[in-house]
């Protein structure tokens, strides 16, 4: 066993020359001979570059170094070695400037071919790129290929639409870039499967040959002036070929081999040409066979060409009825005689064609009875006649046979099956399930309530295998009906199962529609007050009672004068379109016409007479004293009408020196407007 080198990229594995020309290279149309092979055994093999960038799946490598070097990824900027090989005077001469070479690999055989032409794909390789491009130190290679009507030896590594020779002067990033693949220096970065710094993309070398006549080619490819810095050249897998005829045939049939049916399907004939296909070929045809040309089958062209850049041309023969029984079928011959250079090459295919298939016929099976729905039963059809492999299709189910179906009640189940010939028969099967009704559950339709209203909700089934049972969602019941005060929008689902076990759910909404009763009030005067709505949502109506007797309004904002002065209850009845309502009631008070005295003078001393402090009025809503000694102090503050200065135990009142003392008071009235008063208090004793 050979080793090999490469993990997940370019794989290389040493094998014998031979081996590699024989069953590597050579494609169709092409036989070769002598083949020889000089420099060492690291120096050549094969690869398979399926997983790397080098541009060609499988081949030949050869390399002025080791093949295993050439493995990714590029993490050298001159990966080579030495191996003190000769070189190859063809290649000098063709350098020139008196440049030596050495580490030469150079592959020779004889060839003869089939057509008037050869060819084959490769990819050159260096890690002189991009050092020495412009250089004197360039690696050289070429194809040399000598024989009849060929002066000399030909090099056929030629840049493409020229007649420039492929080198790593005349191939780079600054010179036929588009042909070029740049995969890093090695040292800041670069390919992860392939070593070499740079490489063509895959060219294509060819000559023109005389058919039969034996040709040289001689591979070679060499180090110039040192023995590192390798270069390598990768010849694609069975890509050394020639021109040559083949013929195909495909049934329409999906197991279709050699076979078609009279009326039934097609066979579909490829003539295809390998190698070169710049030129135009006319291929001529023969038909023989049991089988009558035209009048058994289609008539197909006994000549087909090829025009420049075609290389398949196909056409179809059907086969006609002609209502005789032909057991064991008619054959058909179709001949291509390929001059080679062995003499003439009979190049056939043969295919049969029988009598038209019997009658299709498709059998559903027979009825099955179930006892409960949902059982599952097994639909199996079976098809006969006409040309298998059948699509059979059960309705409602993807293509196959046998399904499984869940039937909810008595079914009839269609299938059809269509054959290779195009038709299609059906049939149905029942499955029944006697005395059974589906099951079906009926519920009261979504209702809307008010708030803190009852709904009734619930259901009946029918249908089904008695008997059959109910269950709520959110409470434990086995009764079908009940009633709901919810306080908020509820959806409730009913179940029904009956003793088959299948279950049928529905929800039930109640939606609760609620309002809002609320309001404030602004005074206008003393006792007379406008009523000011806040209540939500979608109010349609309003019912104001005042609390003290008089009518109702139904005002939205309604401006009320009591004719009495106290506390009223004010009740506020709102509605909305739905009807839903709400109430709110407020104590109101209707206050007394504003009067407001101050004295200006009072004894703290305890006897019971002018012993405290404070404003006297009525008609107002807030009350606030403040009182300053001569040096602006604070001495006394409330904000309560009841609180006096002056009031307390004995002692405190002889805390309160005999002065002249400061005041500010403010009421506010019922309206919210506000009176200040500002004097001044004696305080006597």
């Amino acid at each position: 066993m050979n080793p090999f080198w490469g993990s997940a990229q370019l794989v290389v594995s040493q094998q014998t020359a031979a081996s590699l020309v024989q069953d590597v290279l050579v494609g169709s149309g092409v036989t070769v001979s002598n083949i020889q092979f000089s420099g060492t055994a690291q120096m050549i093999g094969s690869f398979n570059g399926a997983s790397s960038n080098i541009g060609l799946s499988s081949g030949i490598i050869m390399s002025t170094g080791r093949i295993q070097d050439a493995v990714g990824p590029n993490n050298s900027p001159s990966k080579g070695d030495d191996l003190n090989q000769g070189g190859y005077g063809p290649l000098e001469q063709i350098i020139g400037g008196g440049a030596e070479t050495q580490d030469a690999a150079v592959l020779r055989f004889n060839f003869f071919c089939e057509s008037d032409k050869v060819q084959f794909k490769y990819v050159f390789a260096s890690e002189e790129y991009p050092e020495y491009v412009g250089s004197e130190f360039n690696d050289a290679f070429a194809f040399f290929i000598s024989g009849p009507g060929i002066a000399g030896n030909q090099n056929i590594a030629l840049i493409p639409g020229t007649n420039q020779p492929v080198t790593i002067n005349n191939v780079n990033a600054g010179s036929f870039a588009n042909f070029f693949v740049n995969n890093g220096n090695g040292i800041s970065g670069g390919g992860s499967s392939v070593q070499f710094d740079g490489f063509t993309r895959p060219f294509i070398a060819e000559a023109t040959v005389i058919p039969c006549q034996t040709y040289t080619i001689t591979m070679a490819i060499a180090d110039v002036s040192d023995g590192i810095y390798d270069s390598a050249v990768f010849l694609e897998a069975q890509s050394f070929s020639s021109s040559e005829v083949t013929l195909e045939q495909s049934p329409s049939y999906i197991e279709g081999s050699d076979v078609i049916y009279e009326e039934c399907g097609f066979n579909t004939i490829t003539i295809r040409r390998s190698g070169q296909t710049n030129s135009a070929l006319t291929v001529p045809l023969e038909a023989s066979g049991s089988a009558t040309y035209g009048t058994d089958y289609t008539n197909f062209p006994l000549s087909v060409t090829f025009q420049p850049g075609q290389d398949a041309v196909s056409f179809n023969i059907v086969a006609f009825s002609d209502g005789i029984t032909e057991n064991g079928g008619e054959t058909v011959v179709i001949t291509y005689r390929d001059s080679g250079c062995s003499g003439v090459e009979l190049k056939q295919l043969t295919f049969f064609i029988f009598d038209p298939p019997p009658v299709l016929d498709i059998n559903p099976g027979s009825t099955t009875e179930l006892i409960c729905p949902k059982q599952p039963v097994q639909l199996s059809a079976t098809v006969n006649g006409g040309v298998s492999p059948y699509i059979i299709t059960w309705n409602g189910f993807v293509s196959g046979n046998p399904v499984t179906a869940y039937p909810d009640s008595s079914t009839w189940y269609l299938v059809s099956a269509t054959d290779q010939c195009g038709s299609v028969i059906t049939d149905s099967v029942l499955v029944d399930i006697p005395g059974y009704i589906p099951l079906r559950l009926y519920v009261t339709e979504d209702t809307l309530i008010c708030r803190g209203e009852i709904a009734f909700i619930g259901g009946n089934a029918y249908g089904g295998r008695q008997p059959l049972f109910y269950t709520w969602a959110d409470i434990i019941s086995d009764e079908s009906e009940r009633i709901v005060q919810p306080q908020t929008t509820t959806t409730y689902t009913l179940s029904v199962t009956d003793s088959c076990g299948i279950l049928v759910q529905k929800q039930i909404t109640v939606d609760v529609d609620e309002v809002h009763a609320l309001y404030t009030v602004r005074y206008l005067d003393h006792s007379t007050i406008q009523f000011i709505d806040l209540s939500y949502e979608d109010i349609v109506s309003w019912n104001w009672d005042f609390g003290d007797g008089s009518d109702i309004s139904e005002l939205q904002n309604p401006i009320y004068t009591y004719s009495d002065t106290g506390t009223f209850p004010v009740r506020l009845i709102v509605s909305n379109q739905d009807r839903c309502k709400d109430t709110v009631q407020n104590p109101i008070k209707s206050f007394p016409p504003f009067a407001f005295y101050i004295p200006n003078a009072f004894t703290p001393d305890g006897d019971g007479i002018n012993d405290s402090f404070s404003g006297v009025g009525e008609g107002f809503l807030y009350y606030e004293m403040t009182v300053f000694n001569r040096w602006g102090e604070e001495v006394f503050y409330t904000n309560d009408y009841d609180a006096k200065w002056g009031t307390g135990p004995r002692g405190v009142l002889d805390r309160i020196p005999i002065d002249v003392y400061a005041y500010k008071i403010q009421v506010t009235l019922p309206t919210l407007e506000k009176k200040d008063y500002i004097g001044r208090v004696t305080v006597i004793r």
